[in-house]
């Protein structure tokens, strides 16, 4: 993904998390995470990437 391409994706999901809400944007995250797990090629990728936003989201 090209820095234009990943700054387009950015705001969207920005824009998209603003449009849907605080009360509801946890679930809008949760299921996009989802989505993006199940396009991982197997299960240690998947748990790479989780493994990955947690150690940044303690930071």
């Amino acid at each position: 993904m090209t820095h234009a391409e990943l700054d387009t994706t950015y705001t969207a999901l920005a824009e998209a998390i603003a449009r849907t809400g605080e009360t509801r944007s946890p679930l809008l995250l949760a299921t996009l995470a989802l989505s993006l797990l199940a396009e991982q090629p197997d299960a240690a990728s998947a748990l790479a990437q989780i493994t990955q936003a947690e150690r940044l989201s303690n930071t």
